[in-house]
């Protein structure tokens, strides 16, 4: 195949799956990654692509807003669905760690309003101050770098004082799930190293996603979806759902 061919064919998938990976390209087209690294280039360069870490993505593919409180309202539905399985997961007694998420915004929300006796704590200084509100609720937070975009603390001095401590369950957001590659993604690395520090100081650990997750594309990736003790996410993807049971951990 000519390279002109090659970058035709590239097109022609990102326009039909909406993004492509390097690793898989160089597979297809039986070339090294560093050629198709250098065709995306060309491709992103000519604005007929939008280049991410790991490949690339359909220029009309919806980014995310990195502002998490303006993303409450997009699928709404799904993201209280998605708290509610995660709610009814929580022990009295237990620690619980809340991360920079969306969908962990409405979990804390129903934490104040419940009766369940918890310590949480997050990084992200809107659901410490909806959890706090409740009345069986210890609410804690960790102090560093505050990201405004984010409305919480990242870097690594919150992960350091994090890293001291221990969780009976933590709920960890992502930009991004993807099963074929087997990796959760975030917007970039100072999130994704609280979100890695939290997994491994968790005896069990839960990905909060809507399935709109499973198309999207993340810069940094933080874990292996495998490395979680589950995913939680809503019913409208039954074929994501499937496939992510087969990495053989809980979706519920």
């Amino acid at each position: 195949m000519f390279k002109a061919e090659r970058l035709d064919a590239i097109l022609e998938e990102v326009a039909l799956e909406g993004r492509v990976t390097t690793t898989a390209l160089a597979k297809r087209f039986g070339v090294s990654e560093d050629s198709i690294r250098k065709d995306l280039q060309g491709l992103g360069a000519q604005g007929k692509l939008q280049r991410v870490y790991g490949g690339a993505v359909s220029i009309d593919t919806e980014q995310p807003s990195r502002t998490v409180t303006s993303r409450l309202d997009c699928h709404r539905t799904q993201k209280l669905e998605i708290a509610q399985k995660a709610y009814d997961l929580i022990e009295d007694g237990q620690t619980i760690f809340l991360d920079i998420s969306s969908t962990n915004l409405f979990l804390a929300d129903l934490l104040a309003q419940g009766d369940k006796r918890v310590i949480v704590i997050s990084n992200m200084l809107d659901v410490v101050k909806k959890v706090a509100a409740g009345r069986n609720i210890e609410a804690q937070c960790p102090g560093g770098k505050v990201n405004l975009e984010l409305s919480g603390f990242v870097g690594a001095s919150t992960a350091r004082m994090l890293g001291k401590l221990r969780f009976d369950i933590s709920f960890l957001g992502t930009l991004e799930m993807n099963i074929e590659e087997d990796c959760a993604s975030t917007f970039d690395m100072e999130d994704g190293t609280i979100k890695q520090t939290v997994l491994e100081n968790s005896r069990r650990s839960y990905l909060v996603a809507d399935s709109h997750k499973f198309n999207k594309r993340g810069e940094y990736r933080y874990a292996r979806l495998s490395d979680f003790t589950g995913i939680i996410t809503d019913g409208e993807d039954a074929a994501h759902r499937q496939a992510a049971a087969a990495l053989d951990i809980e979706v519920i």
